[in-house]
């Protein structure tokens, strides 16, 4: 109080700080960037990301993008000559490192193009299909695919790629219909997703956080105070990642509702208290005093436990949770300390304060004249809602006092209900469907998976990097490796669940046939066709894109499905046995992008785990500073754990399944659900000694219903217009979080009653 003494006797010096500050951080503001690249969301595996450095660094970075060409048009030469163009066009565009389809790859050894019979051309392609285009085109040749391959940019540059691209295929000829695919392109959608929801749903949070305040208080500075307190921690945390150079993804933005909810929630509270005081008579830096003495404690420790909960998120094994985690504990940082700095001044006008100042030089006879000049505050009045949550908060409170025994019962089962649904709950790792069922991204991509076409790629990654000296083979440009690198992609060819393989094997047989009229295929017409590859800058390009122009590693690219990590994770261990079999001598392993994603998205569950156990530790260690009691502090933490155990188990049952954006609501709900209890347990605490407990309890609801209700509903809506995102993730995480916060207002206003209560009672007898 000392602090808060001084502040507000200087308060031009505060006020100056603050937008001094404010200005300062705009600048930050507007350098954020959206990000959604599949690095984002990599798993920081040490071994992992080595062999993907390795790779890239022998192949480039494996981000590829397929144009999907479909129809009975291409198989014209209208067509044909369109495909050429679109091929040479896509890879000169800045950025592009290679654009390989059936133009590319047929051209540099046809004598014309396009070929002067395009059926008997068609016939060739489909007799080439199983060894050469499995996963790259559909069996009857209605779907071709061109594969781009982009080199390592920046977000904005590989924006502006895809832009490119798409304006390459918005016009193809009759008879052709063109999109493009592939996780460069799903990601771009997910940025626009983003967007989109961000323009919906933060112009509807302030409409509520207008609308709320002015319906219930009535009152013009009630509405502004907490909307500028509001949009100045924004703008401080917002402003501090820009300069920071954080960029925000599917995972990160909700940051932004998630802080503007909380902050208006914490701000409302004290502004209740205040309303509370002012209207006991009290004038405006009075009241402030007699509210922060009151509510700066619970402020505190709600601030402390809010900040572990999202600061437990830094041990998740995905980044953007981390991030999260970082971030949402700064804006916790700034919001807490902009409690104590700024919104006291908010509270009451300078004149006031300087009213007081000189309110409390005078003497008591001067005292006198000042109030009847009416220098202190007239008190405000008691609004229909206040007084409909206060009577309401009490007879909650007694009911809840009177039938303890049934709603410890009722409590008990519903908890055991919700474990038992957390033993069903299921990991979402498949991220294809983020998006609704009838998003365009995703129906083009399930309509490509339907005919056969991979649109995902893994890397099966064989290198003999470190092995010289050992005995064993140490190049992949020698004719027997190629014969079997071509062997190992056949092979792999042939499980269910991959589309296609293609090696640089694959190409050399295939330049073996278009040369060979007739005789066996021996190792010096393999030397030829190796030899006639290098030549041609189309051939060599080709066989240098999947061997390393060292001979010392390569890549046989598999083309698989959008499934989850839990199906494809056997997939790649079959794999990786297989090219053992072929490669006793080689490192082997499985990389690229899309494995890289999946296996991040197959530690959420483990992330979910850690989190919540930190945040619960750590709930319950400030709980018992604050009562010193352990029965007491397991007792109110019951109410914090339901909404979680409720939450989840519902899911479980209805079949929901966690991804990684409704992973980190377990421990979001718990750092949400314990601050009302706090500001609960701060007054009755205070009251109970030598008091009824029960007629504390009722006393207590009574004066804290009305922010206990207002701050529910303020997350409740707001969560629930973040649950309209077109993005699946974010929008599960606004409707788990709604349905929380619901439950952990019940658990407020009749749960914590019943215990506290029986609790004291017990104890003092």
């Amino acid at each position: 109080m000392r602090v808060l003494g001084i502040l507000l006797r200087h308060p031009l010096a505060v006020a100056a700080v603050h937008i001094v500050l404010v200005l300062a951080m705009m600048p930050g503001v507007f350098r954020l960037e959206s990000d959604n690249s599949p690095e984002v969301f990599f798993a920081r595996d040490a071994e992992a990301m080595r062999h993907y450095e390795e790779f890239r660094r022998d192949f480039g970075g494996g981000k590829t993008v397929r144009a999907a060409l479909a129809g009975g048009g291409l198989w014209t030469k209208e067509g044909l000559t369109w495909l050429d163009d679109l091929e040479k066009r896509a890879a000169s565009l800045p950025g592009v490192k290679g654009a390989v389809g059936i133009a590319s790859f047929y051209r540099w050894h046809l004598l014309e193009w396009p070929p002067p019979n395009p059926a008997a051309f068609r016939s060739r392609v489909l007799k080439d299909f199983p060894e050469l285009f499995t996963g790259l085109m559909s069996a009857d040749g209605e779907t071709v695919t061109l594969l781009v391959v982009l080199s390592d940019m920046p977000p904005q540059a590989e924006r502006e790629l895809l832009y490119g691209l798409y304006e390459l295929t918005a016009r193809p000829p009759a008879g052709i219909r063109a999109h493009l695919s592939g996780l460069p392109v799903f990601h771009l959608a997910m940025d626009r997703s983003l967007k989109k929801t961000a323009g919906r749903f933060l112009p509807i949070l302030v409409l509520f956080a207008v609308i709320f305040p002015v319906v219930l208080f009535r009152r013009f500075r009630d509405v502004v105070v907490p909307f500028f307190f509001v949009m100045v921690n924004q703008l401080f945390l917002f402003g501090i990642m820009g300069y920071a150079g954080v960029r925000l993804n599917l995972v990160n933005i909700i940051l932004a509702p998630l802080l503007f909810v909380i902050c208006l929630a914490t701000a409302v509270h004290i502004l209740v208290r205040f309303r509370d005081e002012t209207q006991r008579g009290k004038s405006g830096a009075e009241a402030v005093l007699a509210t922060y003495r009151g509510k700066g404690k619970p402020v505190l420790w709600t601030g402390l436990t809010t900040l572990a909960a999202f600061g437990s998120l830094v041990t998740a094994g995905l980044p953007p949770l981390r991030s999260v985690g970082i971030w949402s504990a700064v804006g916790i940082v700034i919001m807490t300390l902009l409690a104590f700095t700024l919104y006291p001044l908010l509270l009451i006008p300078l004149k006031s304060v300087q009213k007081k100042q000189a309110f409390e030089t005078m003497s008591e006879h001067g005292k006198k004249i000042g109030r009847a000049r009416g220098w202190g505050r007239r008190p405000l009045a008691v609004r229909p809602f206040e007084r409909w949550a206060r009577r309401r908060g009490r007879i909650w409170a007694k009911w809840a006092v009177r039938y303890r025994f049934p709603v410890v019962v009722v409590t008990s089962v519903t908890l055991a209900v919700g474990l038992l649904g957390i033993t069903r709950c299921e990991v979402e790792d498949n991220f294809g469907t983020y998006f609704p069922p009838h998003h365009p991204v995703r129906l083009e991509l399930e309509r490509l998976q339907q005919q056969g076409v991979g649109v995902f790629a893994a890397e099966l990654l064989l290198s003999y990097r470190g092995n010289a000296g050992d005995g064993e083979e140490t190049g992949f440009l020698e004719p027997s490796a190629q014969q079997r690198l071509a062997g190992l992609s056949s092979r792999l060819r042939s499980h269910p669940s991959i589309y296609g393989a293609v090696s640089s094997g694959d190409f050399v047989e295939a330049t073996i046939r278009s040369i060979l009229v007739e005789g066996k295929v021996d190792e010096n017409l393999r030397w030829m066709a190796l030899g006639l590859m290098q030549t041609a800058p189309e051939s060599r390009g080709l066989l240098h894109a999947m061997t390393a122009s060292d001979g010392r590693s390569a890549r046989v690219t598999l083309l698989v499905p959008m499934l989850g990590f839990h199906r494809m994770g056997p997939v790649f261990e079959w794999a990786k046995a297989e090219a053992e079999g072929f490669f006793p001598g080689a490192q082997i392993w499985i990389t690229g992008q899309y494995p890289l994603i999946l296996s991040a998205q197959g530690r959420l569950l483990r992330g979910l785990v850690v989190s919540l156990s930190l945040t619960l530790l750590c709930v319950w260690v400030v709980f018992f500073l604050v009562v010193r009691r352990v029965g007491i502090t397991l007792r109110v933490l019951v109410p914090n754990i339901w909404p979680v155990v409720v939450a989840f188990g519902g899911m479980g049952w209805l079949g929901i399944s966690l991804d990684n954006a409704s992973v980190m609501t377990a421990a979001i709900v718990l750092g949400l659900a314990v601050d009302d209890t706090f500001h609960t347990l701060g007054y009755f605490l205070s009251r109970v000694r030598g008091g009824n407990a029960a007629a504390v309890i009722e006393e207590t609801l009574g004066r804290l219903a009305p922010a206990h209700i207002l701050t529910s509903v303020i997350l409740i809506a707001g969560f629930a217009v973040v649950s309209s995102s077109d993005l699946l993730p974010v929008s599960r995480m606004g409707g788990i979080l709604a349905v929380a916060i619901a439950l952990a207002l019940a658990g407020d206003l009749i749960l914590i009653p019943a215990l506290l209560a029986g609790t004291v009672d017990k104890q003092k007898t």
